[in-house]
């Protein structure tokens, strides 16, 4: 009798291989992301923010196809590291099923850190943001790291799908969820959905108000896609007894074109913020930075360009 068949009982598994597969795909993904930045370069700047769009595309498409019955559930990096993903029963997801998986795994990820023009910031859309990056994407972590029963996280929970190595077949003997794993994500879920209500009223009083409206003023400028505004203390020492601190208040904007050296737009914005903030002109130095390039998530490239004054130097010309 033959001794190479594979076994009949499938092994969910472990952490370390499929953050390992995951890593390896994402090199993957991250090179055709650099591949499709440098021959689309100029339309993905001028996408702006909504270059991410691309990245989640083609990420759904990486993931959604290839964890499907279509390659037998394996990615590149599950492949290479003897994993796989099957239903409950032992076989591979349709199509239709491996694309809705990563949703609440690609959402927030793309979602987080995304420039978009701070409509997010005054509309009931950050109710949707707050859900999906800190609500689902924090979920996810937890249940990846603590799950350790059927190693499912939300996005295998919402299909029903389990990653198992590779070298066997048959269903899968694994023992439900805890129940407790589930309360730990509604808390979760319920802490995003109440987290804008907070964030909106902090938002409201100094120093963030204006902070807030310095940020749409430079949004409003005719060539800037999106911008960051912030205000702090940086501390510097050359040894133990000779140290100090300075105060600024930093500006980087994200350009339509390629004009990140040119002084004057870097001045029109650092005039704005001393018109709009009253303590802007206290501060040791406002920063202006200038970014031109893209970013879809998977794949970015950015050049920079730092102006740095006094308030007093910034309205003297």
């Amino acid at each position: 009798m033959s001794t190479d068949q594979p076994s009949q009982t499938r092994t969910i598994a472990g952490a370390w291989r499929r953050f390992g597969a995951f890593f390896l795909d994402c090199i993957v993904l991250g090179t055709l992301g650099l591949v499709v930045g440098f021959v689309f370069n100029d339309q993905l700047v001028d996408m702006g923010p909504w270059g991410r769009l691309v990245g989640f595309l083609m990420a759904l498409a990486y993931f959604g196809t290839l964890n499907s019955k279509l390659a037998g559930g394996q990615t590149p990096g599950k492949r290479l590291l003897g994993i796989r993903v099957v239903a409950k029963d032992g076989g591979p997801l349709s199509v239709s099923r491996s694309f809705l998986r990563y949703l609440p795994l690609g959402a927030p990820w793309f979602l987080n850190d995304a420039q978009l023009g701070g409509f997010e910031l005054f509309s009931f859309s950050q109710y949707f943001f707050s859900l999906a990056i800190f609500g689902i994407g924090f979920s996810v972590v937890y249940l990846f790291l603590f799950n350790r029963r059927t190693r499912q996280s939300v996005h295998d929970l919402l299909v029903g799908s389990y990653v198992v190595s590779a070298d066997a077949s048959g269903p899968v003997a694994a023992a439900g969820t805890w129940q407790g794993h589930l309360a730990v994500c509604a808390m979760l879920v319920l802490a995003s959905a109440v987290l804008p209500y907070f964030a909106k009223g902090l938002a409201a009083g100094e120093p963030f108000a204006a902070l807030l409206n310095v940020y749409r003023a430079v949004n409003a400028e005719p060539w800037v896609i999106s911008s960051r505004v912030a205000k702090g203390q940086k501390f510097t020492s050359k040894s133990e007894t000779d140290q100090s601190s300075s105060n600024y208040f930093a500006i980087t904007a994200y350009s339509k074109d390629r004009d990140i050296e040119n002084v004057e737009r870097a001045r029109t914005l650092a005039k704005l913020a001393l018109s709009i903030d009253r303590s802007a002109a206290d501060v040791d130095v406002i920063v202006v930075t200038l970014v031109y390039g893209y970013d879809i998530g998977i794949a970015s490239s950015w050049r920079s360009y730092r102006h740095a004054f006094p308030p007093s130097e910034w309205l003297a010309q």
